[in-house]
């Protein structure tokens, strides 16, 4: 494999990115170019997402593994059961979460697909309607997603107050019928993923530091102190102990990424986005693009 080409794909999504928004926050540009450089931003940044909520539950399930393990010594054969069986039940709820945050992502994310083609010039007909039908069923998810909670983290205090929307003229009355229709309440939608994301990533950054202290006390300190001899593999443990943030840094990306994409969204709707905002979008989610990218190599050496 050519230890160059994920970088060079990195940066060529950043190219498309940053230049085609560069360009839409051009004066010069149509009215709809800053809109569809936002929507393709969506697109790349919820086409990652599943990664993350991924690697965020089997840190949570991770945690939790430990916490019986440490208990379990102190437990007859039958509060070792009932332990695993009542925690087994709150991690089932807990996954239910998480399959909604997906659900949550994944409509946000044909939205912005329907959007991009709605966009188009020469679009099929009926993407209005597609539009029209996801963002009704984001309308019935939200509620719940709204009460949610990412491990200890609620979800409903993380969510952004709405600001009003003005949605600027384009000269697509159909563009402009699905932003005044439908705009608000994906910006509100957009805000609720943030509130999810920003929840994750504050319960990512805990169950790293868990995991992290277990490991270096277990892996790194206690081989290192007993009389025994090293193992072989101790430095290369030690080194991980120092640099296992990837998943940490990974949900982080993602909260700048989508908090951009909501502001971003909000300008291109309203006729306002600059070369700032544009520019801080392609770089945003190029940066949890990467990040997550990342972490699914990590992962997939792991298993080998």
């Amino acid at each position: 494999m050519n230890p160059k080409a994920p970088r060079a794909s990195r940066i060529q999504v950043l190219s498309v990115l940053f230049f085609g928004l560069l360009a839409a926050g051009c004066a010069t540009a149509t009215d709809t170019a800053r809109l569809e450089g936002v929507a393709k931003a969506g697109i790349a940044y919820a086409g990652k997402v599943p990664l993350l909520l991924d690697q965020a539950f089997e840190l949570a399930a991770a945690v939790d593994s430990g916490a019986l393990v440490e208990a379990r010594s102190g437990l007859s054969a039958e509060q070792r059961r009932d332990r695993l069986q009542e925690l087994d039940a709150a991690m089932t709820e807990r996954l239910k979460e998480y399959v909604a945050a997906r659900r949550h992502n994944d409509l946000l994310r044909s939205y912005f697909l329907s959007l991009k083609t709605l966009i188009e010039p020469d679009g099929p007909k009926g993407i209005g309607d597609a539009a029209k039908r996801l963002t009704a069923q984001l309308g019935k998810l939200s509620p719940r997603l709204r009460k949610a909670r990412m491990g200890d983290v609620s979800v409903s205090g993380l969510i952004e107050p709405a600001a009003g929307v003005a949605v600027a003229s384009f000269k697509s009355a159909v563009l402009q019928h699905e932003l005044e229709a439908r705009g608000p309440t994906i910006e509100r939608e957009l805000a609720v993923q943030e509130a999810l994301v920003t929840a994750l990533a504050r319960q990512v950054r805990a169950d790293r530091e868990i995991l992290s202290a277990r490991f270096r006390n277990d892996e790194v300190m206690e081989p290192y102190v007993s009389a025994a001899r090293l193992p072989k593999t101790w430095t290369v443990r030690r080194l991980r102990s120092l640099r296992d943030t990837a998943d940490t840094e990974a949900a982080q990306a993602a909260e700048r990424a989508i908090r951009s994409l909501r502001k971003a969204y909000v300008a291109a709707m309203e006729g306002r986005l600059n070369h700032a905002q544009a520019a801080g979008l392609a770089t945003a989610v190029e940066g949890f693009v990467e990040r997550v990218s990342q972490l699914g190599a990590e992962a997939r050496r792991a298993v080998r």
